[in-house]
């Protein structure tokens, strides 16, 4: 079977440009979250499997919630993507403190609370700029 040439209209398309949000600090943080929170999920897998299931969609949503909140054009969704960032974030933090692992526990909640300030400062609309 031939198939016919490509004429003036034809679009060849290489791979996508990197969204934009994929270089914030925020998205970048956020990835690196979820790492750690798998890290400490799959130690709790043995002893608390729903617990490690329920810690890892709580994490996985973080950079989705984020990423949205960036890329948002209009003001409601990015006010729910950040509300949603920050409960993921919020709830991590809270599994990870009561995750029985020794060590990563405190680390990765510390983190995910520091994340979650970052994104109320930076995306939060009641938050016009730093606050002193």
């Amino acid at each position: 079977m031939d198939f016919p040439a490509p004429g003036p209209d034809y679009n060849v398309r290489v791979a996508p440009e990197r969204p934009d949000y994929k270089s914030h600090p925020l998205w970048e943080e956020a990835i690196r979250l979820v790492h750690e929170a798998y890290g400490l999920a799959d130690a709790l897998r043995r002893h608390d499997p729903e617990a490690a299931l329920q810690l890892r969609k709580a994490a996985v949503s973080v950079p989705a919630h984020v990423a949205g909140a960036l890329c948002a054009l209009e003001a409601a969704e990015r006010d729910a993507e950040t509300s949603n960032a920050r409960a993921a974030l919020s709830e991590v933090a809270a599994r990870a403190e009561r995750a029985g692992s020794p060590g990563a526990c405190p680390e990765l909640s510390r983190r995910a609370r520091a994340l979650e300030r970052s994104v109320a400062l930076e995306l939060d609309p009641q938050n016009e700029g730093w606050v002193c």
